[in-house]
């Protein structure tokens, strides 16, 4: 990897990097977490990407691929970058959630269709006749109700054609706001504090230097908690038993820095 990336070439923050000397076993555990949560992800047999456990297996290799970016821009310095991508995964997380835990709604073939039709209408303004021809094949082959790619009385349009119409059956918000509820309110809060910076909805986050132990210690939770999320919601049997050691190990460090918090603030 050396030989392939100029250091010298690439721009990185030294002061924040400077700063994560102070962090050597968090850096070290959330690496080895990255690396056997895609070693348990890589032994799952997935013989049909076009299948339940294909589309699981698209967004967990999705969270694995964004965590390794992550903790790329966490050694670079780059800390806003890293909420970015957090941010990402954190998306990647919830929607997974929804496919696995609403599996008798067979959701992931809506999710399947919807995004099929999503790309060839994206890409061209008239999709040839046989995309079309393709997209209502789908339908019949994956046995797709009418109701969700037919416009329904009192509705302006399809569900398939609405950002997260695929959730129809058990959701009528189609925004990220509203998915989010299907697996826990606190979920789009946390999105909406790593989007800040990026989306420029707060001068206070763009003109602060300094950084705190908590802007540091909260990109090493929000990669634990999501890569643990995934594991656990679609390849806890394929992990190795390091696993589990690697998650106690990052738990007792987080749980230490938050009583050293509560300590300082005098919190309860």
């Amino acid at each position: 990897m050396k030989e392939i990336i100029n250091t010298e070439d690439i721009f990185g923050d030294k002061y924040k990097a400077f700063i994560l000397c102070e962090y050597p076993r968090e850096l070290e555990l959330i690496k080895r977490l990255i690396c056997v949560a895609e070693e348990g992800l890589e032994r799952q047999k997935i013989k049909d990407m076009w299948s339940f456990e294909g589309v699981c297996y698209a967004f967990a290799k999705t969270i694995v691929d964004y965590s390794k970016m992550a903790y790329d821009n966490v050694l670079l310095g780059h800390f806003h970058a890293t909420n970015m991508i957090n941010r990402a995964i954190l998306e990647n997380c919830v929607l997974l959630d929804i496919v696995v835990n609403n599996d008798e709604y067979e959701l992931w073939k809506y999710y399947l269709v919807y995004s099929y039709r999503s790309a060839i209408y994206k890409s061209k303004s008239t999709p040839k006749q046989s995309d079309v021809e393709f997209l209502n094949d789908f339908y019949t082959r994956l046995d797709i109700s009418e109701d969700f790619y037919e416009k329904q009385g009192g509705e302006k349009k399809a569900f398939i054609c609405r950002p997260y119409g695929w959730t129809y059956k058990i959701n009528r918000d189609f925004s990220f706001a509203g998915v989010c509820k299907l697996v826990g309110n606190e979920e789009y809060h946390g999105f909406q504090l790593m989007s800040e910076y990026s989306h420029g909805t707060s001068i206070y986050t763009k003109m602060g230097s300094s950084i705190f132990v908590e802007q540091v210690m909260s990109m090493f939770v929000s990669l634990y908690i999501e890569l643990y999320r995934m594991v656990t919601l679609f390849c806890r049997d394929t992990v190795d038993d390091s696993f589990d050691e690697i998650t106690e190990d990052l738990e007792e460090i987080f749980y230490r820095f938050i009583r050293h918090e509560e300590e300082i603030y005098g919190i309860d």
